[in-house]
């Protein structure tokens, strides 16, 4: 018997026609209001960014209304696809919580502001820009944190389509590294208790990378560079696990 059990609360439909992925999903208090009630957000391919913010209400029969035009803070097309979509402390000087949006070749940081009343159907909420970082790489998915044990702000990890790793802190680019033997991209994720990178690579290995490996390694302009590093550090590997 368990002691828990999973009931619908709220749901809408997002879109007609549109595609996503894991990553096109995050619920943080994006607008850093006072109560600090969480959003979800949610950007697709086709370049559509939406901030919802639910209230269902329940009715004298128990059940949850669905959504509500309220519901919607904030509806914004893009023309470029959006890849994924995070929230966390990207702006030096605030602790308030900002919007990354990865796109193919762009990473666009927003702070998100309520504006009451504005419409007959309740408030919404408008994005401002604060900075915008340009990809030498084409994009594939990106993690967040606070890389090296830094306090009160978050850095960027992007990974592209060749499986480059590329690290800005903020709005500053601090280095790209080749991962060994990475053909493809994979999956990524940010350990902040071990400051390390967890992803998957072509042969069917979880890695997991050092933050501080990765940092002190020696520069290269290319992959193949990379796998004949003579003098300094080479990217090592921290933990590896085969599924084979």
């Amino acid at each position: 018997m368990s002691l828990f059990k999973a009931r619908d609360w709220w749901s809408t439909r997002v879109g007609e026609e549109e595609e996503f992925d894991h990553g096109c999903l995050c619920v943080a208090n994006v607008d850093n209001n006072s109560q600090g009630t969480d959003r979800i957000i949610v950007g697709s391919y086709h370049g559509v960014l939406r901030i919802y913010n639910p209230k269902p209400v329940k009715d004298d029969a128990g059940h949850w209304s669905g959504f509500k035009p309220e519901d919607m803070l904030v509806e914004k097309s893009f023309p470029l696809p959006i890849l994924h979509v995070e929230a966390g402390k990207f702006v030096s000087g605030t602790d308030n919580i900002q919007l990354a949006i990865l796109h193919p070749r762009k990473l666009a940081v927003y702070s998100v502001s309520a504006v009451s009343g504005a419409v007959s159907h309740g408030n919404f909420s408008q994005l401002n820009v604060q900075y915008e970082l340009k990809l030498q790489r084409t994009a594939f998915n990106m993690c967040y944190g606070p890389f090296g044990g830094v306090k009160g702000r978050d850095f960027f990890c992007i990974q592209s389509m060749d499986g480059t790793l590329s690290v800005y802190e903020q709005e500053s680019f601090a280095f790209s590294r080749f991962l060994p033997g990475a053909l493809l991209p994979g999956p990524l994720a940010y350990v902040p208790k071990t400051d390390s990178f967890i992803t998957v690579s072509s042969s069917r290995q979880v890695e997991s990378y050092k933050y501080q490996v990765l940092a002190v390694a020696s520069d290269a302009k290319t992959k193949e560079e990379s796998l004949s590093i003579k003098s300094g550090k080479r990217v090592a590997v921290k933990i590896s696990y085969s599924f084979i």
